[in-house]
């Protein structure tokens, strides 16, 4: 089962950005579900007396608040990666700098 993974930067910049297009979506599902509200009216006199009313309230608002939490981890999965990316390049920058160092050590 072993393999090589191996991950870019611009991999990881790809995860990113697919992540930013599936929050706006997640964000635009919540708002859009909250258009779905409708009045008690809809569901009448026996709609509310059994409930129907309540159970739809409910899971229109579980359904908006599940949009609403993936929208905000897709967010904060896109940070993590830019974070990630930010602390290869640094990582890579050090590394550079210290093969110089020691290259100039084994020159001089």
């Amino acid at each position: 089962m072993g393999g090589n993974l191996q991950m870019t930067p611009g991999t990881l910049t790809e995860h990113g950005s697919g992540c930013e297009s599936l929050a706006d979506k997640f964000g635009q599902l919540a708002q859009l579900l909250e258009q779905a509200r409708t009045d008690d009216q809809c569901f009448g006199p026996i709609g509310n007396a059994v409930g129907i009313s309540d159970k739809y309230f409910e899971t229109l608002q579980g359904c908006q608040e599940s949009a609403q939490k993936a929208q905000q981890f897709l967010t904060e999965t896109k940070q993590a990666l830019e974070d990630t990316i930010k602390d290869y390049d640094e990582t890579e920058q050090q590394i550079i700098e210290m093969l110089n160092k020691a290259g100039e050590g084994l020159a001089g």
